[in-house]
């Protein structure tokens, strides 16, 4: 489902958000074990980011409610020795894609149109569990010559239109490899 989709259910979606903070909450305050306090708090600020999040994507829906509008974040920005190194889209998927990565097209224009403007390398790093558990980095940078088709998928509000890659385009690590790759490219 969309992000701006969501917007319409943002009561119930907010409603459901406090009753888990309020139930992390309790859990913090009989929690003994500090570190199990610490995850427990970054848990729920991240909660309380998401409904904050959604709160200000309402706002901007509404106030933008006769434009052409769309919202999209970034996953990492990531800058090292004071220098912007690299714009991160981080996915996660179940399983390897089979023949081709599909990607949501209004954010990956987004962020590759900031990428070409800026000239900061933008890259989806694509978490993969392999069978046996084995973690596996599907990489794929996106440029101005990155091959690609737009297609329209998906039923009623999960309908979106995908930019479509051949998995020729990316490259596939461990995650050992995906820490040389890290090194070398922010470097």
């Amino acid at each position: 489902m969309r992000r701006l989709e969501l917007l319409r259910y943002e009561e119930t979606i907010t409603k459901a958000l406090d009753y888990i903070i309020y139930r992390i909450k309790q859990l913090i305050n009989k929690c003994d074990d500090e570190i199990a306090k610490m995850a427990f708090k970054h848990i729920l600020n991240k909660l309380e980011e998401e409904k904050r999040s959604i709160w200000f994507s309402l706002l901007c829906k509404r106030t933008f409610k006769d434009r052409k509008f769309g919202i999209t974040d970034l996953d990492k920005i990531i800058v090292v020795d004071g220098i912007t190194k690299a714009l991160i889209e981080y996915k996660h998927r179940k399983q390897d894609f089979e023949k081709a990565i599909m990607l949501n097209a209004f954010q990956f224009y987004t962020i590759r149109d900031l990428s070409i403007r800026s000239n900061i390398p933008f890259y989806y790093i694509i978490y993969i569990i392999k069978i046996g558990g084995d973690k596996m980095f599907r990489i794929l940078k996106v440029d101005r010559n990155l091959k690609y088709k737009l297609k329209r998928l998906g039923n009623g509000s999960g309908r979106d239109t995908y930019i479509v890659t051949d998995l020729d385009n990316s490259i596939l690590l461990t995650e050992f490899e995906l820490k040389r790759w890290l090194k070398e490219v922010l470097e």
